[in-house]
């Protein structure tokens, strides 16, 4: 009986002194989805380009940006059948689970949204100028992530392309 209780305290005085290895896990530091590791400085030079606006800081840049983007970005990709498709394919990768099949915001992952995401048939998308759409594209939204990462310059001009064309109110 001695043994077995010299052997249960030995035990358990060994993991008393472990280190706690599950809690380091926890509080290691990670990069959430979408979310910049470090800000680049405004004269770095991208390996694909140097995008048209730099990065907005806040809610109320990203807003004010937004609107000068729609005064002083034109769209490169002409509206042909080819830049719709594309523009099709990049949609279903990154913006249909959120947005839907239509645009309507209805997607599985956007149903859980609260507020949902942009319904991008409404008025309020389809006259805004080709500009400011890639420019929510690029740099996000109040709710909605950037993808200036995740999808190439031009693929994004076809995003646009496809937004205006396919996803108007019918």
């Amino acid at each position: 009986m001695r043994r077995i209780v010299f052997l249960l305290m030995l035990a358990t005085s060994g993991a008393a002194l472990a280190l706690p290895w599950s809690k380091d896990m926890v509080d290691q530091p990670s990069v959430k989805p979408q979310e910049t590791l470090v800000r680049e400085a405004p004269d770095s030079v991208p390996k694909s380009g140097k995008e048209a606006m730099p990065v907005p800081s806040d809610v109320a840049e990203v807003v004010r940006s937004r609107l000068q983007a729609g005064q002083q970005l034109n769209n490169p990709a002409s509206m042909t059948a080819e830049s719709i498709e594309r523009g099709k394919e990049i949609y279903e990768i990154h913006c249909l689970v959120c947005h839907g099949d239509t645009g309507k915001g209805d997607g599985a992952v956007g149903k859980k949204f609260v507020p949902p995401p942009m319904d991008l048939s409404t008025d309020y998308v389809q006259l805004q100028a080709d500009g400011q759409i890639y420019y929510t594209i690029t740099h996000g939204g109040v709710a909605m992530p950037f993808y200036r990462d995740a999808i190439e310059e031009i693929d994004r001009w076809h995003l646009v392309n496809y937004v205006k064309s396919e996803l108007k109110a019918q």
